[in-house]
């Protein structure tokens, strides 16, 4: 009788391992994947013909992986607000526009306090002509970033965190205290840098 209960605890325990063990796994090619996605999609901004793919690899990501669904889908959406730029007919560019703009509010509704999420969003905003009315979005996408960066700023690459902490700096309304914030981050970021032996 304990040899066949100790048999079902060491079964559960195996499982439960086996799970984690899983879990690891998978979380680690989700950000392997990610990475490969976030390469694609700065390629895709200067060649029309890498959007479709890297739409195709979000969208994979976003399916297997719940938790990112957000960030995958606001970056879906700068990828067909991109179409736009590529488009010939300025009614097609603001189709492509208008409808990557819903796509990555929905996604930012979704994961609201995702940095990369809010970057990309608010980048791709950034950079919208003026007639789109996106700069409340810009700054409010901004000001959310420095908000949860103290509470998330160990989940990400630090590389990715040091690009959008040098972009704010450089482009963002800040108040003197988010710069100071910023400043000692981006500070203390490249203080952690590997050396480059030569």
């Amino acid at each position: 009788m304990k040899l066949n209960r100790f048999f079902h605890i060491s079964l559960v325990l195996i499982l439960l391992i086996s799970l984690w063990v899983d879990g690891a796994v998978s979380n680690e090619s989700a950000e392997k994947m990610l990475e490969v996605a976030r390469k694609q999609f700065y390629a895709a901004v200067e060649d029309e013909k890498r959007i479709e793919p890297t739409i195709a690899l979000f969208e994979q990501i976003g399916e297997t992986e719940p938790e990112y669904v957000g960030r995958t889908q606001v970056y879906i959406g700068a990828l067909v607000a991109l179409k736009g730029k590529h488009a010939f007919f300025p009614h097609t560019k603001l189709k492509w526009v208008n409808r990557g703009l819903a796509i990555m509010d929905g996604g930012l509704k979704k994961g609201p306090g995702d940095i990369e999420a809010l970057f990309i969003h608010g980048t791709t905003c950034y950079y919208l002509p003026f007639f789109f009315q996106r700069r409340d979005d810009v700054q409010r996408d901004f000001k959310e970033i420095i908000k949860q960066m103290p509470l998330q700023v160990h989940a990400y690459d630090p590389k990715l965190i040091t690009n959008i902490v040098v972009f704010l700096l450089e482009n963002a309304k800040l108040t003197p205290d988010e710069k100071v914030y910023l400043q000692a981050l981006k500070s203390r970021l490249e203080s952690q840098r590997p050396v480059a032996h030569q």
